[in-house]
C-alpha cells in the first residue's frame, strides 16, 4: 500500500479532481501518470487493466485522483479476499481497503488523504471497513521514509478518515512484522446485530475444541472446517466452496468428524471417479488447546502416478515406510519426486500450513505440532517457520555427516540407485538416501512445533537445493 501525505505545495493539489466509480470507458481515455503502479513495475497498460478490473468488480468501489488527463492515484474498497480470515469467517457487511496508491511525483500534496476521505462517503457509515497494512507492500524507498516513519504517516492518514488501530493478533496474516498495522473503521450507522457479530469475531468467540465442532450440526461444522481447505485448490477444480460440489452437483469434499473424538479428517477429489484424493488433511488435538497436524497430502490428480504407496504385492505400505516398492520408487526419484510422493504436488502446502495455524489461533491454541514423516518434510517445515521439540540434534548431525569426510558422505558410493555421489547436495537426494537406509537404522520422525504467528528461524541444511 503506497500513499503520500504532507502539507506542502497545496497549489498543485488544487489541480486534482476526484472521481468515484469511473466507468471502464472513462478509465480507457485517461493516461496513467509516471510512477504509478509499483506492483506492476510501473507499466501503464498493466495499471490501466487493473483499474478497469476494479471498476467492473461487483460490490467494489473505485475512486481515482485525476490531474489534467492523467490518473495520479486511486483507492479501491472491496469485499475481503475470500482466502483471508475476514473473507472466510467475517460477518456480513465487512469491506476492506484493498488498494491505495499515489504516483511518486505526486506524493506530499494531500492526495492520499483526500482520496481516502472522498471514497469513504456517507454510505460507508452503515459498513465496517478494514485496512490491513503490510510493510512488505510499502514503498519506503520511493518515499524516502524509514519503515517507522512510513508507519506513522499511514496511521495519521487513516485516523483522519475515522479509522482506529486494532491489535495485530486479530489479523494473523500481519504477524510476520511488528510494524504492520491493522486498522478498522466502524460506521456510525452500523446496526447493533452486525456490530455484535463483528465483536464476536474480534474476541474469537466459538468452539474451543475439535469435539465441540464435531458436535455442531453438519452445516455449521462443515462451515468451520471449510477454512482448512485452500481456496486455490477449490478454484483449480471448479468446486463450489459453499456446497462442495462441481458443476454437475457431485459432492467432492468429504469430512470425517467423530462426535466423541478430538479429530477431523478432510478429503477433496477433483472428480467423482478419481480413486485418489488430491487433498487430504488430518488434525487431532494436542495438549493445552494446541493442534497436531497428523497428516497432509496435496497432489496433482492430473500428473503421472507412481505406486510407491503399495508393495509389489499391491498391499498398502504407508507410503513406503512399512514395505517398499523399489521399482516404483526408482521411477518416482527419476521423475523428480521425493520419498512418499505418488504424484507431483500443487504447491499449496505452505498455504495449507498457514490455514492450520490460523485455525489453531481461533481455537485459543498457540502452537501447531507435527511429526516429519521424511527428511525432506522436516526441511520444508523449517522453511514454513517450524522448530523442533525433539530431533534437532539428529538433523544437525545428519547435515554434518553429509559433508565431505562424513560417514554418510562416504556411503554415497553408488551401491544402490538411491545412494549416488552428489546426492548430499540436495534435500531430495539426502531424503532418498535416508529412505534407502543409509543411516543404518530406521528414520525417527523429528517432533516439530510452530508457535502461532512466529518463525522459529531454524535451518539445519543451509543453502540447500531441493
Amino acid at each position: 500500500m503506497i500513499v503520500g501525505m504532507s502539507a506542502e505545495d497545496r497549489e498543485r493539489s488544487r489541480a486534482v479532481r476526484y472521481q468515484g466509480q469511473p466507468s471502464p470507458e472513462a478509465l480507457g481515455r485517461l493516461r496513467i501518470a509516471e510512477g504509478l503502479g509499483k506492483d506492476f513495475a510501473y507499466d501503464p497498460e498493466a495499471v490501466r487493466a487493473t483499474l478497469v478490473g476494479m471498476a467492473r468488480t461487483p460490490g467494489g468501489e473505485l475512486t481515482v485522483a485525476v490531474a489534467g488527463e492523467e490518473i495520479v492515484g486511486f483507492v479501491f474498497l472491496n469485499l475481503p479476499h475470500p482466502q483471508s480470515r475476514w473473507g472466510r469467517e467475517g460477518p456480513p457487511g465487512l469491506y476492506e481497503v484493498a488498494a491505495l496508491e499515489v504516483a511518486r511525483p505526486w506524493r506530499g500534496h494531500g492526495i492520499g488523504s483526500t482520496l481516502l476521505r472522498t471514497a469513504v462517503n456517507p454510505a460507508w457509515e452503515e459498513r465496517i471497513l478494514l485496512a490491513p497494512l503490510d510493510p512488505e507492500e510499502w514503498d519506503t524507498l520511493g518515499s524516502g521514509r524509514s519503515k517507522r516513519g512510513y508507519r506513522q504517516m499511514l496511521l495519521s492518514l487513516f485516523r483522519r478518515a475515522g479509522f482506529a488501530e486494532y491489535p495485530l493478533a486479530l489479523e494473523p496474516g500481519l504477524n510476520h512484522d511488528p510494524a504492520s498495522l491493522f486498522l478498522v473503521r466502524v460506521g456510525n450507522r452500523v446496526d447493533r446485530g452486525r456490530l455484535r457479530l463483528f465483536g464476536a469475531s474480534l474476541e474469537g468467540v466459538g468452539p474451543r475444541s475439535l469435539v465441540e465442532i464435531n458436535r455442531l450440526p453438519r452445516e455449521e461444522r462443515e462451515a468451520v472446517y471449510r477454512r482448512l481447505i485452500p481456496m486455490a485448490l477449490l478454484a483449480a477444480f471448479a468446486i463450489d466452496p459453499r456446497t462442495f460440489t462441481d458443476g454437475a452437483g457431485n459432492r467432492l469434499v468429504e469430512f470425517d468428524c467423530p462426535p466423541d473424538q478430538e479429530m477431523v479428517w478432510v478429503g477433496v477429489r477433483s472428480r467423482p471417479e478419481d480413486r485418489d484424493l488430491c487433498f487430504l488433511l488430518k488434525l487431532q488435538a494436542s495438549a493445552f488447546r494446541n493442534l497436531e497436524l497428523a497428516f497432509v497430502v496435496i497432489s496433482n490428480p492430473r500428473a503421472e502416478r507412481f505406486g510407491v504407496d503399495r508393495d509389489p504385492q499391491g498391499r498398502e505400505n504407508r507410503l513406503g515406510t512399512a514395505g517398499r516398492n523399489v521399482p516404483e520408487e526408482l521411477r518416482a526419484m527419476q521423475a523428480g519426486l521425493a520419498p512418499g510422493q505418488t504424484r507431483r504436488g500443487l504447491r499449496l502446502l505452505r498455504e495449507a500450513v498457514r490455514l492450520v495455524e490460523e485455525f489453531a489461533a481461533r481455537m485459543g491454541g498457540d502452537r501447531v505440532l507435527l511429526n516429519a514423516m521424511f527428511y525432506h518434510n522436516a526441511i520444508l517445515y523449517e522453511r514454513y517457520g517450524f522448530g523442533y521439540a525433539a530431533g534437532r540434534e539428529e538433523m544437525e548431525r545428519i547435515h554434518q555427516e553429509f559433508q565431505p569426510g562424513g560417514t554418510l558422505f562416504a556411503l554415497l558410493d553408488g551401491s544402490t540407485p538411491f545412494r549416488r555421489p552428489g546426492a548430499e547436495r540436495s534435500v531430495r537426494g539426502r531424503s532418498w538416501a535416508i529412505h534407502d537406509g543409509i543411516l543404518g537404522e530406521a528414520w525417527e520422525p523429528p517432533r516439530m512445533v510452530k508457535q502461532v504467528g512466529k518463525d522459529a528461524g531454524v535451518c539445519t541444511f543451509p543453502d540447500a537445493l531441493w
